[in-house]
């Protein structure tokens, strides 16, 4: 298991964050940031729950525990700051960017405020409820590639988006779930299976809409 140290550096970072970034993001020295990452300081409860509410995880995961990071529900830091669409499903066969079934919106941390073409999806079923429970809310970043071990929302042959974890190998690709459930098995498709299109990359995830 990762030490906090070991995780925080590694949020940090998924966040596309450097240590001073952060370290006014959550009104903190750098050179703390620092010291808590090359675990030269141990952080007190308070700030322990300061990090897992910034990086929407829990304590479990935030202090390495853990590697399945659950995202904590109606979390209302003051770290989020801006809202982004939500779509509860994509329709068989119409172009992502004609979609106009948007059913709300989703507050999200500070740290994505700088980044385009963000967009929510509800995620049903529990296919992936190692990472995000059934009825939870996806944000994803527009894309269309996935680097191999990335989580992100695909289309196959036009239909409904499913999101799962994405492999591409030499003569075919794996979408792996991340499930409890033992029914659910990663598929393989081939050069010559169905079309597989990308919509986006998983960012973050919270339970409700604003």
């Amino acid at each position: 298991m990762a030490t906090f140290g070991e995780r925080l550096r590694e949020l940090r970072k998924a966040s596309g964050m450097k240590q001073k970034e952060l370290a006014a993001a959550v009104q903190m020295g750098e050179s703390t940031i620092s010291m808590y990452e090359m675990e030269k300081r141990e952080p007190d409860f308070e700030t322990l729950e300061m990090f897992s509410d910034y990086f929407n995880v829990d304590l479990n995961y935030m202090l390495g525990r853990t590697d399945t990071s659950t995202f904590i529900p109606n979390t209302r830091s003051r770290f989020i700051v801006r809202k982004v669409p939500v779509f509860g499903r994509i329709p068989a066969g119409v172009p992502f960017e004609a979609i106009q079934d948007q059913i709300g919106e989703v507050e999200v941390p500070s740290r994505y405020t700088d980044l385009e073409d963000l967009f929510g999806l509800v995620v049903v079923g529990d296919s992936m409820d190692k990472v995000i429970p059934d009825g939870y809310i996806a944000l994803l970043q527009k894309t269309d590639v996935l680097e191999n071990g990335e989580i992100g929302a695909v289309l196959i042959n036009g239909f409904d988006a499913t999101l799962k974890k994405f492999f591409r190998l030499t003569d075919f690709m794996v979408l792996e779930p991340l499930s409890h459930n033992p029914q659910h098995q990663p598929t393989t498709i081939g050069r010559d299976g169905p079309e597989i299109k990308v919509l986006g990359k998983l960012l973050w995830a919270c339970k409700e809409l604003s």
